[in-house]
């Protein structure tokens, strides 16, 4: 008596009908997109088929602990987004391939194990939580960047007549200084600080957007010095002291304007804090391949784990709670665009001590080239 062939296992049915299958759950969910008439079959498609050899892999008996995912799902989730799916559709389209690959298995009379469903189930959750994570990461990306372009363009509606008003001012200061005494430096002060709030917008704005740092040299000496004389009417309503101790040779390579954003804001920060009849100090060196800039303020320290939060947007460590609380954080993201970082070193009883720590590329590097 002639033996039985074994009957084909799902895992044989699928590779030897893997274009029928693709072909088929393409059919399906032609109408699960926006304007679906409009896509090319290899933007419909996409990472599916891939995706789809994924589980015809893990299939195989000898499988077994399963084969790690490709990344193929999170391909096709940010793929997804780009077309303008909505979660739902993306969703659906997972479970209309195992609909397929079932629809697939009754046609060829192929009974699937459940095992089979199991390792199947596994697999098209897997796909389906990898997919949504890229779709969802794709989304909030693209809101920030939405939110940062509409911060960005108000900030530069409001600079614009705002650098008039202050032009405005500059000519008529001598005039109004002989009548309009206390009150011209109230209009200055805020003048300067509405200024500072707007630039820092804009340089958040313009991070957030990705926008590339435009690199150049800078005699950190000459810029802090201008940093420092630009602060001065604070610094003396403080009655505060500030020593800048910089060496006039030492220079870096990168964005003035970000750079003088995020010095500006360890500054105001400094000054802000710092107790009136103490000191803040300005410090920068050379470390190695890198340009230390430190702040010292006198605020007296921190409380414990206050450290940590500072850098966070909208944190504050001030009880009257005024400004808007992006100072650190951006002046953080400004390090950041140099491929540097910002850090906050707590000296009990004293103060606190803000460290810029950056690259020293370009003429930095090369002057610090032993000869």
């Amino acid at each position: 008596m002639a033996e039985l062939e074994p009957l084909p296992r799902i895992h044989e049915v699928l590779k030897q009908h893997r274009e029928e299958l693709i072909t088929r759950w393409g059919l399906r969910i032609s109408g699960a997109g926006p304007q679906p008439a409009q896509l090319a079959r290899g933007e419909l498609l996409d990472r599916m088929p891939f995706f789809v050899d994924e589980i015809i892999a893990a299939l195989y008996p000898e499988a077994l602990p399963l084969p790690p995912a490709q990344g193929n799902a999170t391909e096709h989730g940010s793929q997804r987004f780009g077309l303008g799916f909505d979660v739902g559709e993306v969703v659906r389209e997972y479970g209309m391939l195992q609909d397929c690959i079932l629809e697939l298995a009754r046609e060829k009379s192929v009974e699937v194990t459940l095992d089979e469903h199991v390792i199947m189930n596994r697999w098209i959750n897997s796909g389906i939580a990898l997919a949504l994570s890229q779709y969802v990461s794709q989304r909030e990306l693209e809101l920030q960047r939405q939110s940062a372009e509409h911060l960005g363009f108000i900030a530069h509606e409001v600079r614009n007549p705002l650098g008039a008003a202050r032009l405005a001012f500059t000519h008529l200061r001598a005039t109004l200084l002989a009548s309009g005494g206390r009150a011209v430096e109230v209009l200055e002060r805020n003048l300067k600080r509405t200024t500072d709030v707007v630039d820092g917008a804009l340089t958040h704005a313009s991070l957030k957007m990705g926008v590339q740092p435009h690199v150049q040299p800078i005699h950190l000496r000459a810029f802090i010095d201008n940093l420092v004389l630009e602060a001065g009417m604070d610094i003396d309503s403080k009655r505060i002291g500030i020593k800048v101790e910089v060496g006039s040779e030492l220079t870096i390579d990168g964005d003035a304007r970000l750079l003088r954003s995020a010095l500006s804001n360890l500054l105001h920060n400094a000054i802000k804090f710092t107790t009136p009849g103490h000191d803040l100090t300005i410090r920068a060196e050379h470390r190695d391949a890198r340009v230390a800039i430190e702040v010292h303020d006198g605020c007296g320290g921190l409380p414990p784990g206050t450290a940590e939060e500072l850098f966070a947007p909208l944190v504050q460590r001030d009880e009257n709670r005024s400004g808007f609380g992006l100072g650190l954080a951006i002046a953080l993201q400004a390090a950041q665009a140099h491929n540097g970082t910002i850090s906050v070193r707590d000296v009990p009883g004293m103060g606190c001590v803000f460290t810029i720590d950056l690259p020293a590329t370009g003429a930095m590097a090369r002057a610090s080239t032993p000869a």
